[in-house]
């Protein structure tokens, strides 16, 4: 995926071949009015991932520097070499309470 952007309906307004050209060249431009994103700009059939979107306010947190973003994707934990049997934990925790409660 390519580099994401917000941009307020006047500033595109006033650079729209530029932000034009961005969007053939892979950006993603959020349009917000007032803080709140109306609109999005893409390519035709551009194939984003629909269940990971980035919020608007994080891209511009990234944008203004205020965050990074994560230099390696997620990945899954390894699964745990412990293996207690089920109930144990809710057995230790009735256990822990009773001391507390004497």
């Amino acid at each position: 995926m390519g580099e994401i952007k917000t941009v307020g309906i006047k500033e595109l307004k006033n650079n729209l071949s530029a932000y034009l050209r961005e969007v053939r060249l892979g950006t993603r431009v959020f349009v917000s009015d007032r803080n709140r994103v109306v609109a999005e700009l893409h390519e035709p059939r551009a194939g984003y991932a629909v269940d990971d979107p980035m919020h608007p306010r994080l891209v511009a947190w990234i944008e203004s520097g205020v965050v990074s973003p994560p230099i390696v994707g997620k990945t899954k934990l390894p699964t745990s070499p412990v293996k207690l049997d089920e109930g144990t934990a809710e057995r230790l925790l009735d256990e822990d309470r009773r001391d507390r409660t004497g």
